[in-house]
């Protein structure tokens, strides 16, 4: 219960941010169309009753002006409201997508590894703009509220049973809402993975290389199965709560319709008494229709509004994620050394650590090669390395300043990585290159110059400047996979940081020309600290020192000559690499 409140004082508070005209708006609009349907029935009865008297002149003619104005409002109204709701959606959307945007940029990694998070964030962009449909439905909800109860002071004027008979028509049709809402939001919340898996398994057929691939081998079949499979018992599962729901529904209407019988029933049975006169009774049919009306009306408002407090709670649940840790230091660019003391580290879900006591040091200037079998912790190292990921237990200092104590943008401003899941943007190739340093993005012949030595000198040409739109998707010039790599190598090196890091950054290019890039590569940072992550040991032989891992620890360090001599893990690496480059 603490829960909804605080999370609807958000939606309030920032719905009032996001569009505070709208805010102010909707109250008064609400309040003026509540009183305008209250006076309804009473100017209806008046009219009757000086009708009846005999009564006409001035009198008669100011009532019906005023019951004509009264029913005139609501549609006014209504189309004003209209007008304006539809800015303030946009401006509900703009604001609650980028609260939404902003905070993902500061999810921890280590959160994203988790599929829980995935789901959250799945169901968080689903309700990215329900803030704004909640609100809507709250107030058109309160609106409904105040007109059920002006109607029944209306009736109540006349008769306290009729107020009693009214209020018995609320009970049966709310129930069973609240109950059809329950088990919806049960059912979408348990689909969460289903359908991350529909749109995984569709979007298959919308990438251009999985289509190849799957043509090619000759499975797209199986992966059409697979989603309609998944589809299937989506579909079944909503089919079965639907009708299970909808028949208790039909008993809520049933039970709904007899009490608003009964309140004319009622009502006439009162006129004809003699208790109530004719004008009373007009007052009381028109009262117990916008009762009818308003009751039906409010309760949908409240059963919708319950169903997207659900969609709410996801957005704002989303933001309860673990954001990446800042320190209170601000980093001071290391002189000496980069130590690793006995730092484990383990996958959310996984079974073992993938980091299992790691200590070496990287020294200032030196050209490391992170080298060791698929598995062995490499990638994960590189990630905590550069502060992306903190250690589980252990530390990772910089001339004694650990990760975990300093402000994390401080740090990364030293730092350039190029991962080995590169993006592949569909920008500009000078934008994929120039986003690393954006304060440098002008300087198209340092650019230039850095994707010759970097690509060769016919790339750019071949490519067509660096202006041209990569990327097919965006009728831009697509590059191979070994073209793409460069680039992502460029932007790493087009950010002047002290530290780089390259994981894997050659991955697709054949192993000679991956020695020649990366030989390249050596040389152009020869002022700077690299670390190079690689299952590849041609390179080594060019690094200052070598770190042998296997299962999450260093198991050898030392230089090429040094470690082939000990006949160790390197030595059996090596051995077994040595024919790709005879």
């Amino acid at each position: 219960m603490k829960k909804a409140v605080r999370y609807i004082g958000y939606t309030f508070q920032d719905c009032y941010r996001a569009f505070p005209r709208f805010f102010v708006l909707t109250y008064l609009l609400d309040g003026t169309g509540t009183a305008c349907e209250v006076f309804v029935p009473l100017l209806l009865a008046r009219i009757l009753e000086l009708a009846g008297e005999g009564q006409g002149g001035k009198e008669l003619a100011a009532v019906i002006g005023l019951y004509g104005l009264a029913l005139a409002c609501g549609p006014v109204l209504e189309v004003f409201f209209r007008a304006s709701s539809k800015r303030a959606r946009v401006l509900g959307k703009k604001y609650f997508g980028s609260r939404l945007a902003v905070f993902s940029a500061k999810i921890r990694l280590e959160a994203l590894e988790d599929p829980d998070t995935l789901d959250k964030f799945h169901r968080a962009e689903g309700g990215e703009n329900s803030q704004f449909i909640f609100f809507e439905q709250v107030n058109l909800a309160l609106r409904k509220l105040a007109t059920c109860g002006g109607m029944m002071m209306v009736v109540g004027r006349y008769s306290p049973v009729l107020v009693v008979t009214g209020l018995l028509a609320l009970l049966p049709a709310l129930s069973t809402k609240i109950y059809f809402e329950k088990k919806i939001t049960s059912f979408r919340r348990g689909q969460s993975p289903v359908l991350r898996r529909c749109q995984y398994l569709r979007g298959l057929f919308a990438n251009r290389e999985t289509v190849k691939e799957m043509r090619v081998m000759g499975f797209e079949g199986h992966v059409t199965q697979r989603w309609e499979e998944a589809n299937r018992a989506r579909l079944k599962e909503f089919q079965e709560t639907e009708l299970d729901v909808r028949r208790k529904q039909v008993w809520g209407i049933i039970v709904m319709s007899v009490c608003y019988v009964v309140n004319i029933g009622v009502a006439f049975f009162l006129m004809a008494g003699g208790r109530i006169s004719v004008g009373a009774f007009a007052a009381c049919l028109a009262a117990f229709s916008a009762y009818d009306a308003s009751i039906q009306m409010l309760i949908a408002m409240v059963f919708n509004a319950v169903h997207t407090y659900r969609m709410v709670e996801d957005y704002y649940d989303y933001f309860t994620i673990p954001t990446e840790v800042e320190g209170d230091l601000e980093y001071r660019p290391f002189e000496e050394k980069i130590a690793v003391q006995d730092v484990h580290f383990r996958y959310s879900g996984a079974a073992g650590e993938a980091l299992d006591g790691l200590t070496c040091e990287i020294k200032k200037g030196e050209h490391v090669v992170v080298v060791g079998e698929n598995g062995s912790g490499k990638t994960t190292f590189s990630k905590l390395l550069t502060g992306a990921y903190l250690p589980s237990r252990g530390s990772i200092s910089y001339d004694g300043q650990r990760t975990e104590d300093l402000r994390r943008g401080s740090l990364y401003e030293h730092i350039s990585v190029v991962p080995q899941d590169f993006v592949r943007y569909r920008f500009t190739l000078g934008e994929n290159v120039g986003i690393s340093s954006l304060k440098r993005m002008g300087d198209t012949k340092a650019m230039e110059e850095l994707l010759a030595q970097v690509a060769g000198e016919g790339f750019l040409e071949k490519v067509g400047g660096l202006d041209v739109q990569l990327g097919r998707e965006f009728g831009g010039q697509e590059l191979s996979g070994g073209e793409w790599q460069k680039v992502a190598i460029a932007r790493g090196l087009w950010k002047r940081s002290s530290i780089v890091v390259l994981d894997e950054p050659t991955s697709a290019l054949d192993p000679l020309v991956e020695y020649e890039i990366l030989s390249r590569f050596v040389e152009m940072i020869q002022d700077r600290t690299s670390v190079i992550i690689s299952h590849r040991v041609e390179i080594c032989r060019s690094a200052d020192k070598i770190i042998v891992m296997k299962d999450g620890r260093m198991v050898e360090c030392g230089k090429h000559q040094e470690l082939l001599a000990r006949e160790g893990e390197y030595a059996r690496i090596w051995r077994e690499q040595a024919k790709w480059y005879v």
